[in-house]
């Protein structure tokens, strides 16, 4: 079952049944009385639906079913619309809908009922139909509810319909039921803002998405995942910014609190060029124990430190990660870092020991960067040597070759001028 078919099972059962059974306010006053066939009824059909609502109110609904069955063809019209009307309520008591279906069409088929009560019965017809299924059936029988009737025409209605045509994916028709039944109420119904949500996201409709869950916020402000949904969708829409914000502002209420949803913050964070925001997210989680002091969560830490040119506590990071680590990939980064920073020395022992270790994603980089470092140490015979290693790489091959021709000529050149030849 889908998600959008979940929620509208929910709002199903959730709906206020009891308006099955209440009445609905009096007619506009443009509307023309209807004139019915007749009202009268029979003292003998009078006291058997008397009778039989008895019985109902005891609980012996097996009993009044078969009263009102024995007189539903009998009398006018309007009295086989009156027996007819009880009888589908006897078998909504039971939940027997498809009964409740034929004997409530039935009971509308005579149109002799008074108006309020007429149309009371279609709104109820149309709700059965969709309990049991037949959607097409219950969105006709609605459909004509809404634009017919002359009462007051609730919420519910709006939403049933809404449901039924959520089921045969007519959502553009489906949504702005949903916005009348919900402009009718005080507060909005959680379920109902569901359901507009639901058929929002299988439309792709992002906004709409974002606007109900604005809503349902307001609503439920403690539930964490409506502010998880809701910086999805900044982020689907490519409002960065927004994204962020919502998700921030969950973090500082203690919504976020999952290694995937810390994770997924700290990418945001970085994506947002926010590396200091970053950085303290996942330090904090980990010594809140939130996230393990492992070498995948110190690694992002460490980056972020990086990028946001903290650079002691991304020493501080590195070095740990380089202690703990069988590979020289951390001695790289802190090689890297110094070496962005002129630390020619230090970047040189950091390369050094990482080239020693191995393991490097790309060795032809190591190989440059320890280059560029003992050139920066006028080491220019030791920075030569790095970039005859350097040219072997494919990802350093141009940029090391062109260089190596510049230094070698250097080299050449220092080397004739020292030469006792030279000083000759």
């Amino acid at each position: 079952m889908s998600k959008l078919s979940r929620t509208i099972r929910a709002v199903l059962l959730t709906a206020a049944w009891c308006a099955t059974h209440s009445q609905l306010a009096s007619a506009a006053p443009d509307c023309t009385p209807q004139k019915a066939e007749t009202a009268d009824m029979s003292e003998g059909t009078y006291a058997d639906v008397q009778a039989s609502m008895e019985l109902l109110a005891a609980k012996k609904t097996a009993e009044a079913i078969e009263k009102l069955t024995k007189i539903a063809d009998k009398g006018s019209a309007y009295e086989k619309a009156v027996v007819n009307y009880n009888l589908g309520f006897a078998y909504s008591s039971k939940d027997d809908h498809a009964s409740a279906v034929k004997a409530f069409a039935k009971a509308l088929s005579f149109n002799a009922l008074p108006r309020t009560q007429s149309e009371q019965l279609q709104f109820n017809l149309g709700q059965l139909y969709i309990v049991a299924g037949q959607h097409d059936a219950g969105i006709k029988v609605l459909q004509e509810y809404i634009a017919s009737a002359c009462g007051a025409i609730p919420a519910e209605a709006h939403i049933f319909l809404a449901n039924a045509l959520a089921e045969k994916k007519r959502y553009d028709e489906a949504l702005p039921q949903i916005d009348l039944a919900l402009s009718k109420v005080k507060e909005p119904k959680e379920l109902w803002l569901q359901m507009k949500l639901a058929i929002s996201f299988e439309q792709k409709n992002y906004q709409g998405c974002a606007d109900a869950l604005v809503q349902l916020i307001g609503l439920v402000p403690a539930k964490a995942d409506y502010w998880k949904q809701l910086s999805s969708m900044f982020y689907e829409m490519k409002q960065n910014a927004e994204s962020v914000a919502v998700l921030a502002l969950a973090e500082r209420q203690g919504f976020v609190q999952k290694p995937n949803e810390l994770k997924n913050l700290y990418s945001i964070y970085m994506v947002m060029e926010l590396p200091f925001k970053a950085g303290m997210l996942l330090q904090d989680a980990v010594e809140k124990n939130r996230l393990p002091n492992d070498e995948e969560t110190l690694n992002s830490i460490a980056d972020a430190w990086i990028n946001a040119r903290e650079l002691a506590r991304a020493e501080a990071t590195l070095r740990k990660l380089a202690g703990m680590s069988e590979k020289g990939e951390y001695y790289f980064k802190l090689g890297a870092m110094y070496g962005d920073n002129e630390r020619w020395k230090d970047s040189r022992d950091m390369m050094e020991k990482a080239l020693q270790k191995g393991g490097l994603k790309r060795q032809g980089d190591a190989w440059m960067r320890l280059a560029v470092a003992q050139y920066g140490l006028k080491n220019t015979s030791a920075a030569v040597t790095a970039l005859q290693k350097a040219v072997g790489f494919d990802e350093t091959r141009k940029q090391a070759g062109e260089w190596l021709r510049h230094l070698s000529g250097q080299v050449a050149a220092e080397q004739k001028a020292a030469s006792p030849d030279a000083a000759t």
